[in-house]
């Protein structure tokens, strides 16, 4: 009975010693993922860099945030691929028509070409409001190199002089909760 007492003791303490070094070799992950309904504190906010788009409706060229100061943003990046940015986009499009002259929802497509982005409006019968400005980012390069998104939808809620306030990563978020985040930056 000793003998297999000592064999049992020697098999679990080599378990547990592998397990330990096999944990200690893993590399740790790459990616750091940002908390979901993430609040900027003021003395952290930065200014959302500046970044020239196509806008989707008129095709007129705009800049950001310029052309959005004074106004409340909603900075959108999706794609019409992403399920969880196609659960998104209507709720999206709900919040900005409660607020029809303090907010601009820009949406930043990073669908491979801009006719999937077409082809994706098509289907849901998208007209874009005015204060609804949806642009194609060819190359991921407002996305993924300005504002380092690597993982969508994200959303970013700017103030009014451009200071990023408040980060939405997927759709673990209530829409009356982004309304009040909206409406407390408009007092």
């Amino acid at each position: 009975m000793k003998p297999n007492f000592i064999i049992l003791i020697v098999v679990v303490l080599a378990a547990i010693g592998s397990a330990f070094f096999i944990q200690k070799q893993s590399p740790s992950p790459m990616v750091h993922y940002a908390p979901i309904d993430t609040e900027v504190p003021k003395f952290e906010r930065q200014l959302a860099p500046q970044f020239t788009f196509v806008r989707h409706s008129d095709d007129q060229v705009l800049t950001f945030p310029d052309d959005a100061r004074g106004k409340v943003v909603l900075l959108n990046f999706w794609a019409s691929w992403c399920g969880p940015c196609i659960i998104e986009f209507p709720i999206l499009v709900d919040v900005a028509a409660k607020f029809p002259e303090e907010l601009i929802f820009l949406g930043v497509s990073s669908d491979l070409t801009p006719e999937a982005m077409n082809n994706f409006f098509r289907k849901i019968n998208y007209v874009a409001r005015p204060n609804e400005w949806m642009a194609h980012d060819k190359g991921g390069s407002i996305t993924n190199g300005l504002f380092q998104t690597f993982m969508l939808p994200e959303t970013l809620l700017i103030n009014q002089k451009g200071e990023i306030v408040k980060k939405y990563v997927g759709v673990d978020w209530e829409e009356a909760d982004m309304v009040k985040d909206i409406e407390n930056l408009l007092k």
